[in-house]
């Protein structure tokens, strides 16, 4: 049998270090800010999500997880946006991105929805339309 204290004492360190390395700040220029072209949301996903949203990390639903993120969804986008912003479990508040506008965070958020099944019918529509060009350019 496996001891509950051991596991924590292994695993939480190298935990921590995934989320400190993989969804903190980025290296030099503004979050949202460098690439001119991107897709709404990629950069800051890119820097700050990835890392845990790709590998599933702390579990975090993985982008492209339809049936994941759909759970998620059906509470409505202010309360996705509240566990972006405030934490929730294994979710760091703001995914650990300190410099990340709210609109960063809402710009990277709406950009795993639309990989993952799509927007809640109560996404903010000024976010929708911002977003509505990403599959697009797909």
């Amino acid at each position: 049998m496996h001891d509950p204290a051991s596991f924590r004492r292994l695993w939480l360190p190298v935990l921590l270090t995934i989320l400190a390395v993989g969804c903190g700040e980025g290296t030099g220029g503004d979050a949202a800010g460098e690439a001119v072209d991107a897709v709404p949301g990629e950069v800051v996903y890119l820097r700050s999500c990835y890392s845990c949203h790709a590998s599933g990390a702390a579990g975090a639903p993985r982008t492209g997880d339809v049936q994941a993120w759909q759970a998620r969804s059906e509470r409505g986008w202010d309360a996705l946006m509240a566990t972006t912003l405030n934490g929730r479990r294994g979710m760091p508040a703001r995914g650990l991105c300190r410099q990340c506008s709210d609109e960063d965070l809402a710009l990277a958020l709406g950009y795993m929805l639309q990989r993952s099944g799509g927007l809640p019918e109560s996404t903010p529509a000024d976010l929708a339309a911002r977003l509505e060009n990403n599959s697009a350019r797909d």
